[in-house]
């Protein structure tokens, strides 16, 4: 209790404060008596001492000294026994327990020390278990209280009754998302100035800080959490941080509103889990296109949408298993950077990756650089983040078809020394190199083998530049010979002479494919030689 609320009480109202009124706000747990003048080796927090002014009167006891060492230990006053053996103190003592707000008392002169000492010990006796009656009291009817699975309002409005202070709550990102009845401001303008004017790092904010807004004392304290990364915060208007029953009501509503965040971790991840079946599905077909954009309007998303696909994953080199601490880790700080920003992107888990869905109107490649630098300070020295995307920007019915491209495109970033790639459309000459070279001699050789008989290399190479130019300019003779620098005439002959050896007819489409694709695979072999 408080050195004041103890002089209050009507047993105590003969004692005279004559020094430090400034301090009476001090807290006293246990009295003490001054018997020898080495007292201040034996000093304690929150004890108030008594003398009959004994040790003073015969100079054994600095009274200077002795204050100082009191104020130093942060002991809650000094009482003297009324004209016992001093009648008055110098005027420099009292000026300086002035100075540093620490009170002098005068107890009545017409009763023993003693029994001054047990009536103020019974009173804080008295009081102390006030205060334990008063924290179970509240410990139990919040304990009654979650049973009834309330709303967070309904938990903190009786937190705000039991302890007389208004009480917000607060999610990872600094935002007031419920509050008291009785918090004086409204939550949109406290969320603004703590967010954008207190300049607390609420991400690596782990313990407790004060901060004043509108002549109101804010004490915010982290609450407890699974995980770290999605800690929320509950804060307090005007906590008298030096009230021991504050502090322990305080202790048990930090308690009580940890098990309610727990709780609300537990229910976002299996919502997490639910939505990561529900686009697995999306991507293996197993839902209909119907039920897809029926469920996607059910979640507030137009299914004409588009988004780009990115695959998350962290790669590791001393272990060949990826850690469920290490993969909730990547989430979660996932997770906090897209609703920091309030991004439109959607995240769901597969297997040990973490795939987004980025909204076209949300810059894929800035997000990703942003997720990544955000991401990677925050990770062992061993493990690496990176990410692959696709080129493609499709509605969600088309999330295989991005998917695979975010898959591909991540593959390549393992071997990259860049963290993020996009995934890139193979052309034609890319998918033809990718043919192996047995298979693509023995095509060639087969298609266009007849070329060979009867006819000199130079003519060979001359009707095989023909055909690849007919195919590269689309069949437009005048093309080719302006691209050969030879006559149309001669392109004409040429072709003809091909239909000939080769026993086909370039106005058959299909003949004129397979000859077509034999061509580029023998200039891909022409440019590799």
């Amino acid at each position: 209790m408080r050195l004041q609320t103890l002089l209050e009480t009507p047993s105590m109202q003969t004692m005279r404060v004559i020094a430090g009124k400034r301090g009476l706000k001090r807290q006293i747990n246990n009295i003490g008596m001054i018997e020898s003048p080495d007292i201040a080796n034996f000093l304690k927090a929150d004890q108030f001492l008594i003398t009959n002014g004994y040790p003073v009167a015969n100079t054994s006891t600095d009274p200077v000294a002795l204050i100082k060492a009191m104020n130093a230990a942060n002991c809650a006053g000094l009482g003297i026994k009324d004209h016992r053996y001093v009648d008055h103190l110098p005027q420099a003592v009292l000026d300086l327990a002035d100075e540093l707000a620490f009170p002098i008392i005068i107890t009545p002169g017409n009763e023993l020390v003693s029994e001054t000492v047990r009536k103020m010990l019974g009173i804080i006796l008295k009081s102390q278990t006030d205060e334990l009656s008063r924290i179970v009291h509240a410990n139990q009817i919040l304990a009654d209280l979650l049973l009834k699975d309330p709303s967070h309002a309904t938990v903190l409005n009786k937190c705000s009754e039991l302890l007389d202070h208004a009480v917000f709550l607060m999610d990872s990102h600094f935002r007031v998302i419920s509050a008291s009845q009785s918090l004086p401001v409204t939550r949109h303008t406290l969320t603004d100035f703590l967010r954008n004017e207190t300049n607390i790092d609420y991400f690596n904010l782990h313990s407790r800080t004060t901060v004043t807004y509108q002549q109101l004392t804010l004490t915010i304290t982290p609450l407890f959490s699974a995980y770290k990364e999605n800690k929320a915060f509950v804060g307090f208007v005007d906590l008298d941080a030096g009230n021991s029953t504050d502090e322990m009501l305080t202790q048990v509503i930090l308690n009580t509103l940890s098990f309610v965040n727990s709780r609300v971790d537990m229910l976002n991840e299996s919502a997490f889990r639910n939505q990561s079946g529900f686009y697995l599905n999306v991507m293996d077909g197993g839902i209909s296109n119907e039920l897809v954009k029926k469920t996607l309007k059910a979640r507030s998303i137009e299914p004409s949408t588009k988004f780009q696909c990115a695959t998350v994953l962290v790669t590791t080199n001393h272990q060949s298993l990826l850690s469920n601490h290490l993969l909730e880790q990547v989430q979660q700080l996932t997770l906090w950077f897209i609703k920091e920003y309030e991004s439109p992107v959607i995240a769901f888990s597969l297997k040990q990756q973490l795939v987004l869905l980025i909204d076209s109107e949300q810059n894929a490649q800035h997000f990703l650089t942003a997720l990544v630098d955000f991401i990677q300070p925050k990770l062992d020295k061993a493990d690496r983040l990176i990410v692959g995307y696709s080129y493609s920007t499709l509605p969600l019915t088309e999330l295989a078809t991005t998917y695979n491209e975010a898959a591909e495109a991540l593959a390549l970033s393992r071997n990259s020394n860049h963290p993020i790639t996009i995934y890139r459309p193979k052309y034609v000459k890319e998918l033809i190199s990718l043919i192996p070279a047995n298979e693509a001699k023995s095509f060639v050789e087969r298609v266009l083998g007849g070329l060979v008989g009867g006819i000199s290399a130079a003519e060979q190479l001359n009707l095989l530049n023909t055909l690849y130019g007919y195919f590269y300019y689309h069949q437009n003779i005048a093309e080719v010979a302006g691209h050969l620098d030879i006559h149309r005439n001669t392109v004409i002959y040429r072709l003809k002479k091909v239909e000939k050896k080769l026993a086909l007819n370039l106005d058959d489409p299909e003949q004129a494919q397979t000859l077509e694709m034999a061509v580029l695979l023998w200039h891909n072999q022409q440019i590799q030689k």
